[in-house]
């Protein structure tokens, strides 16, 4: 594969808690290699979720996703020649699993790198865990387009699909990129949702399992509260909004209120 999907990032007011929440609930680890005051890095083996600190102008849950590509040169040329109009930004060497950020069409923001170029918290080699990442929503207007571009530019393979289904779904092999058709329509009784990452998704061993494990949890912490699903009217909306992504089966939020979908293997 010329890419894979290698980060997400959640800004968050209580960080190091929701860290501990993927930890205690999902079984990922937390980097060595941290770095506390900026951020907290937990990982499945595989892909790495960056929890960072919600600093001033930002907006709390999911920020964006990170490639990281065989040659970013190429990956570069790529994108020039799919749409001279996106733009790809230095990042500063503090930064050192992103070497640049970028657009896509639609502008959801993810960051670019090369597999030579990463060290610190990305370059750890980790056991994958049994409860896993799966996949990334992103719900934006012109899906199509941007299933086009990941396509064509990052070599992401479309997975089929349902004939009237109008998301589009790409995979690197191991994680999937759900690309989820924005819509005023779909929005009828709720506030309407600005476009952007949309939910997080995760294969477990057992969706009982979970459940049992969420209800210890938080029971035993009264930090580590999810919030309420589909609760009134505007709830029930949100959740059946949600539940249209046809990757999971199980739905919770972290202490964040993060959408997670839950697929059992």
């Amino acid at each position: 594969m010329f890419a894979r999907l290698n980060h997400i990032a959640i800004t968050s007011d209580q960080y190091a808690i929701n860290a501990k929440f993927y930890e205690a609930l999902f079984g990922l680890r937390t980097a060595k290699k941290s770095r506390p005051a900026r951020a907290v890095v937990v990982s499945d083996g595989h892909v790495g979720m960056n929890i960072i600190p919600r600093r001033e102008g930002r907006t709390a849950g999911l920020d964006h996703f990170g490639l990281e590509v065989q040659d970013i040169e190429e990956a570069r040329a790529r994108i020039s020649k799919f749409d001279s109009s996106i733009k790809l930004l230095k990042r500063p060497p503090v930064r050192p699993f992103a070497a640049y950020s970028a657009h896509d069409p639609d502008t959801n923001i993810f960051d670019l790198s090369e597999a030579k170029m990463q060290k610190d918290i990305y370059a750890e080699e980790q056991e994958e865990t049994v409860r896993h990442f799966s996949h990334f929503a992103l719900r934006t207007r012109h899906a199509e387009r941007c299933a086009e571009f990941y396509n064509e530019v990052f070599e992401l393979s479309p997975l089929n699909k349902k004939a009237d289904d109008r998301n589009h779904y790409l995979s690197d092999g191991r994680m999937t990129l759900a690309i989820l058709q924005w819509d005023m329509d779909d929005y009828h009784g709720m506030d309407p949702q600005r476009l952007g990452p949309d939910h997080i998704g995760f294969t477990v061993e057992s969706i009982d399992a979970v459940k049992a494990d969420l209800e210890d949890l938080t029971g035993q912490n009264p930090h580590m509260r999810t919030r309420a699903l589909g609760y009134g009217d505007e709830g029930k909306a949100r959740l059946a909004l949600f539940q249209k992504c046809p990757l999971g089966s199980y739905h919770l939020t972290d202490i964040e209120g993060v959408y997670i979908d839950v697929h059992e293997a």
